[in-house]
């Protein structure tokens, strides 16, 4: 009788182990870990604190694109997957959030909008590139901006979504104004 007990109890806790053990095989599949050359290229983006999309700088009004940072960038717009992107979006630095998220929409990625939603009241300002003296942009802003419905391309939200969150942005800061 006593073998009876013990060998239930036993079975019990192999079965328990190894659910637990599958289970955590399963969350880490779900996780995608960045490939070596991708998270060289995000360590070497973190090295600046401003995204670098090439826009014209100073008095010249010239693209900028043989900045160190904006050829990361494009490097990372051509070699990382949209999964590495995606789990990009969950990265500690603003910047390389708003990167992947650019990448991604350029890409006309299918969840994108999905995205956008869980970040909707993310109201973290991160600085751009550009002009003289470069620009801030909150990051719900800048994504809403990606978004923009129109006549050919995306159209990821509907042009009155757009407008709703539009007036939304407008009503929390009268400087927003949507573009």
């Amino acid at each position: 009788m006593n073998f009876l007990i013990n060998f239930k109890e036993v079975s019990i806790r192999v079965s328990m182990t190894l659910f637990f053990l599958v289970l955590s095989f399963k969350i880490i599949a779900q996780q995608p870990i960045l490939r070596p050359k991708i998270q060289d290229i995000v360590t070497k983006l973190k090295g600046e604190n401003t995204v670098h999309f090439g826009y014209p700088v100073g008095e010249s009004g010239r693209r900028k694109t043989d900045n160190k940072y904006y050829k990361l960038y494009s490097k990372l717009k051509r070699k990382a997957t949209n999964d590495e992107l995606v789990s990009l979006l969950k990265d500690t630095s603003e910047c390389i959030v708003v990167y992947a998220f650019d990448i991604l929409a350029k890409r006309e990625y299918t969840e994108i909008k999905t995205i956008f939603l869980q970040h909707q009241n993310d109201t973290t300002w991160f600085w751009i590139a550009g002009g003289c003296t470069g620009m801030g942009n909150q990051m719900n802003w800048f994504m809403l901006s990606k978004l923009k419905p129109k006549e050919q391309g995306n159209n990821f939200l509907t042009e009155e979504e757009y407008q709703s969150f539009c007036d939304k942005y407008r009503q929390e800061d009268e400087y927003f104004t949507c573009y």
